[in-house]
């Protein structure tokens, strides 16, 4: 079978916070991660140039981190990198991996927690990320989608990206990675993310340009 990668629409079940959050869990403590790099995401180094334009001391939004090395990247590059991620085991291993000295605080607004390294430009937020308030985590220059919103339940889409729009700064670049496939072909996520869906949600809000296409599998 032959899967288009690009850079999704149409699910019939509504998962409530508990279950959408508990599934994810269950992932993690079973070691079922296979959205997981070892190594830093092959897009942050292809792309980083162009979303970044070289500009320095940004503001990145990582969404649904998990233990992402991108994030420690995007920090030793200069930047403040901010994660959201449901899980705390998840953000406790990225935390250890990292070696940073931080400080963990409960977030009431999130009903979540916040890890912060000392000198604050290394942030993850564990909370659901449907939840989360820009009064809480700021604005962002950039925001890297790699596998966010096609990993989650289609029904949820309008609200993440209500989400995403409500934290981006006016000069902002978004990078979103995703696959196109039929949906018949296999069950997610990740889920099916057309370009033409992208455009629809974010429809009023920015300019969506394909950086790459490419074909994988048979």
């Amino acid at each position: 079978r032959r899967v288009l990668f690009r850079s999704i629409h149409f699910y019939k079940r509504k998962m409530t916070e508990e279950t959408r959050l508990d599934m994810w869990a269950g992932r993690w403590e079973s070691n079922n991660t296979p959205w997981h790099k070892q190594h830093f995401n092959e897009n942050l180094l292809r792309y980083w140039p162009v979303v970044s334009g070289g500009r320095e001391n940004l503001r990145v939004l990582v969404p649904l981190s998990g233990k992402s090395r991108d994030l420690g990247w995007f920090y030793r590059q200069g930047h403040s990198v901010v994660g959201v991620e449901g899980v705390r085991g998840a953000v406790d291993i990225l935390f250890t991996n990292e070696d940073l000295e931080y400080t963990v605080a409960k977030v009431p607004e999130h009903d979540g927690w916040v890890y912060q390294s000392i000198d604050k430009r290394f942030t993850v937020y564990v909370a659901d990320f449907l939840k989360v308030q820009a009064a809480i985590i700021g604005t962002f220059d950039v925001v890297f989608d790699r596998g966010s919103l096609e990993a989650i339940e289609y029904s949820d889409r309008a609200g993440y990206v209500e989400i995403i729009k409500s934290v981006l700064n006016a000069d902002f670049n978004y990078h979103l990675s995703g696959f196109d496939y039929d949906p018949a072909a296999k069950t997610g996520p990740p889920r099916p993310l057309p370009l033409d869906v992208v455009k629809d949600l974010f429809k009023g809000r920015g300019l969506a340009r394909r950086s790459e296409e490419r074909r994988v599998g048979k």
